[in-house]
């Protein structure tokens, strides 16, 4: 990562981080912003993936698959802005939905990159933390205080994660 991709990444975190104090500041509605937050999220992740995908994915080995996790984060992303009128139950259920998602994507990602030998612990970590707030998200369902706190835990807990590894020294391999 570069300079100027570190500088963004802490930019970024720092914004999660006033994201979700002003969330814990100012609970009445939030759900709904928590929805467009998401809905945000993904539909930028999305574009991301889209714009690698047409400009150098699509020359490579596995390009369908970026292109499909483009696709379907831009379409999940949609999704979540047309909750913002739905009940507050849809709104949980797919905050609980994308946590499970993200937890079990990070275990997996995790225990391949033990079986690759490589820096497996936080990626595993991560996973079971997003599917620690899942579970936790869906005991709590009935109380949005409860809910809206579990969430503001994760978005601290991602942006300290992406702060970290801005700051953290680009490893290099020598080969002699």
């Amino acid at each position: 990562m570069g300079r100027v991709g570190r500088f963004i990444s802490i930019l970024i975190g720092i914004a999660m981080i006033a994201c979700g104090v002003a969330l814990l500041l100012e609970p009445q509605g939030s759900l709904v912003v928590v929805a467009l937050v998401l809905g945000i999220g993904l539909m930028a992740y999305g574009v991301k993936k889209l714009v690698y995908y047409l400009t150098m994915a699509r020359h490579m080995v596995e390009s369908l698959s970026i292109l499909l996790v483009g696709v379907l984060a831009l379409d999940v992303g949609f999704f979540a802005i047309t909750l913002l009128d739905a009940p507050r139950v849809s709104i949980v259920l797919y905050l609980v939905g994308y946590n499970a998602l993200s937890g079990v994507f990070g275990i997996v990602r995790g225990l391949e990159s033990k079986r690759l030998e490589s820096r497996w612990k936080p990626r595993l970590f991560h996973g079971v933390i997003n599917l620690a707030l899942a579970i936790l998200s869906l005991a709590f369902m009935g109380s949005e205080q409860v809910i809206l706190a579990i969430f503001c835990i994760g978005l601290f807990y991602s942006a300290a994660m992406r702060i970290g590894s801005a700051l953290k020294p680009t490893e290099i391999i020598y080969i002699p």
